[in-house]
């Protein structure tokens, strides 16, 4: 059933004027097609455009703190520390936007130098960087090591959820160590071992009952069933 478009008074299909008003109605043929689709295909940005889009976007905030930074003081101070922030951003969320099919190698290796570039400029600005390349920098190109090798572990495709959950949490336990053996060499001058020794022993354990669980089938049959 239709309606005519002036007063809204039913009509029946064989009419061709409005009964009420005397509008006259047009109506299409069923086989007709539409001058325009029923809905509209959105058409996805380039991985290159929305790069340059992140650009832009960042560029407005950085320019804003150059201009409050010389008219506050004279001279760039603070406003480097947004620079260097704005830079890592660009790094890890849109660098990648850059490149169709980006080695995750690459990716990781390239935040993890922008992250020390940014760690020696607030070492820099803050007049005390003794600390950078000690501490931020081995820690820093620990976490990428790290990450990368989570992100290696959850991409084996003949490896069980249970079996790669194990390697990350024992992984977890190791780079824990890693990065207390890092700031005890420079707060201490040698390995003390403290504070990652109660995460790293629960953490084998139960990589290690993970592992345990994965070959013993019959251990987990009787897990799930009590479970679920």
């Amino acid at each position: 059933m239709s309606y005519c478009s002036k007063c809204g008074v039913s009509l029946s299909a064989t009419e061709a004027v409005c009964p009420l008003c005397g509008k006259r109605i047009y109506t299409r043929p069923v086989n007709t097609p539409r001058a325009y689709p029923l809905t509209c295909e959105a058409v996805p940005l380039s991985s290159s455009r929305t790069a340059l889009m992140g650009l832009i976007i960042l560029l407005f905030p950085a320019l804003c703190c150059f201009a409050v930074d010389i008219l506050e003081d004279r001279f760039i101070s603070w406003v480097m520390y947004i620079w260097g922030g704005e830079a890592c951003f660009y790094t890890y969320v849109f660098l990648p936007k850059l490149f169709n099919k980006p080695k995750t190698s690459l990716l990781i290796l390239a935040s993890s130098i922008v992250t020390s570039g940014y760690l020696f400029l607030i070492g820099f600005l803050s007049g005390s960087g003794q600390w950078v390349l000690p501490l931020g920098v081995p820690v820093t190109f620990m976490s990428g090591v790290m990450t990368f090798a989570i992100y290696r572990i959850i991409n084996i495709k003949k490896a069980s959820q249970l079996l790669k959950s194990a390697v990350i949490i024992l992984s977890a336990g190791l780079f824990a160590m890693a990065v207390e053996l890092v700031i005890d060499m420079y707060l201490y001058g040698a390995p003390t071992f403290g504070w990652t020794l109660p995460v790293l022993l629960p953490l084998v354990c139960i990589s290690a009952a993970m592992f345990y669980l994965e070959y013993d089938s019959e251990l987990k049959k009787r897990l799930l069933r009590t479970v679920f």
